[in-house]
């Protein structure tokens, strides 16, 4: 069977039902997945970190930090605290992040590959810096077990930071203020399997497959090549070395070349073949049947 793709469950079955709806066979087959990441902190007080970075990124975390005095100083609440700090921190957040979003919906209209204009660089770094002021904010009320809406008291005079390590581990010695997180994560998916032997029906495909899932429609057509050319008949016997050469196709139009080179997986592919009644493999050797 050709492994096509891992997918979330849902898109798998998507697929799946749509490549048998031309008459392939297919196969799923659920796992769990896991991924770690492994993220790099210094962690201490305001006071103790200043000597720690650089004085530009220390400034830009004092900034954050004093939006989120004055928005505490002004009494928010749970119910209006994010959208005061986010208007704290840019006073013309939201405008910016629509700006973002039309941003990325046209460029991805353009293509997987469009490059995004430098005119656009301004916006998309400003709203990098809103998200980072809203995470940074949100280590420092986990670190400070600081409650929005209950009394503070002295908590944000010299709180408690956790921010993102970026010195030079090369160059740097260890600071006793470093620690990490690790984010271990399971994940549920699928892989979609199809019978080679069927992937010559990727021709039949509508156009509505071939836009949605543009790679995993190519991959059935090679292999669909791939079988179409294998499935030609040959005259008498011959050797498995023979055949594996039969496992490469190469065409040429107009100067563009393709090669299709299926000799590593020529046990699998003169077994398909062989199920489906194209050849017999003997002693190792092979020959087409009449």
């Amino acid at each position: 069977m050709f492994l096509l793709g891992e997918y979330y469950e849902d898109e798998a079955r998507d697929i799946a039902d749509r490549l048998k709806k031309v008459g392939m066979k297919v196969e799923i087959r659920t796992f769990t997945a896991s991924r770690m990441e492994l993220f790099h902190f210094l962690e201490g007080r305001m006071s103790a970190i200043k000597g720690k970075m650089k004085e530009s990124t220390f400034k830009r975390y004092e900034r954050y930090l004093d939006a989120l005095r004055k928005v505490v100083a002004e009494g928010a609440g749970p119910d209006d605290f994010r959208e005061r700090l986010l208007l704290a921190i840019d006073p013309q957040y939201q405008e910016k992040q629509n700006q973002f979003q039309k941003i990325m919906e046209d460029n991805e209209s353009e293509g997987e590959y469009s490059i995004i204009p430098d005119s656009s660089s301004g916006i998309i770094g400003d709203v990098i810096d809103i998200s980072n002021s809203e995470s940074f904010v949100n280590l420092i009320l986990e670190r400070n077990k600081i409650q929005i809406g209950e009394d503070v008291g002295d908590k944000l005079d010299d709180p408690i930071w956790r921010v993102i390590d970026d010195t030079d581990e090369y160059d740097e010695e260890e600071s006793d203020l470093t620690r990490t997180t690790t984010v271990f994560t399971l994940e549920p998916r699928a892989q979609v399997f199809v019978d080679e032997f069927y992937t010559v029906l990727a021709e039949v495909m509508d156009e509505e497959f071939e836009e949605d899932f543009p790679e995993e429609y190519m991959r059935l057509v090679f292999v669909g090549k791939l079988i179409s050319d294998l499935k030609e008949p040959a005259s008498g016997w011959m050797t498995m070395e023979d055949f594996r050469e039969r496992c490469k196709v190469k065409m040429d139009e107009d100067g563009d070349l393709l090669e299709i080179n299926g000799r590593r997986a020529i046990n699998e592919l003169a077994r398909v073949l062989e199920k489906n009644g194209v050849i017999k493999t003997k002693g190792g050797r092979a020959r087409w049947k009449a």
